[in-house]
């Protein structure tokens, strides 16, 4: 909703015609986007996982922007960017986990950095541990949790389980 309001407003004056679409939206708008966005009379659309489903099709789609990019899945991320002719791709994420960072190193894929924190952001700490030094992460955990943070833990989904 964020993105959609911001990017929305940004357009607006060029005549860019931007819809949204969740999981939540109506099923009737969400009909109507889907016509839409298979017309082309829809520019530019900001959604969630909802916009991989099967009936979203796109007209000519070119760019595919995956903010905070370690929410998606290998075959999530696929199933988006398979609905154009090789669109271009920006994933985004404050979080690197180690596939992105390989994929810097050993993919195709290139590295940009934004190098100065948003007006008022804290900087973000982040450490990368063996699985030897286990007990020192979670000892770490248990201190940020015991002073009220918050903890964020990434880790890779190898492949689909019920658990």
């Amino acid at each position: 909703n964020q993105h959609y309001h911001k990017i929305s407003a940004m357009l607006e004056d060029f005549g860019v015609r931007v819809a949204l679409l969740t999981g939540s939206t109506k099923t009737m708008e969400r009909r109507e986007i889907y016509k839409e966005l298979a017309d082309g009379i829809i520019n530019v659309v900001i959604g969630t996982h909802a916009l991989i489903q099967e009936q979203v099709a796109f007209k000519k789609l070119g760019l595919v922007i995956i903010d905070e990019q370690h929410r998606f899945g290998v075959v999530q991320r696929l199933a988006l960017i398979n609905k154009g002719d090789r669109p271009d791709i920006l994933a985004m994420t404050a979080t690197p986990i180690p596939r992105s960072l390989a994929l810097t190193v050993y993919g195709d894929t290139a590295l940009s950095e934004i190098r100065h924190l948003p007006a008022g952001r804290k900087p973000i700490k982040s450490y990368w541990k063996t699985s030897s030094q286990l007990d020192e992460v979670y000892s770490l955990m248990r201190q940020q949790l015991a002073e009220g943070f918050q903890i964020y833990a990434v880790t890779p989904l190898i492949s689909e389980s019920e658990t």
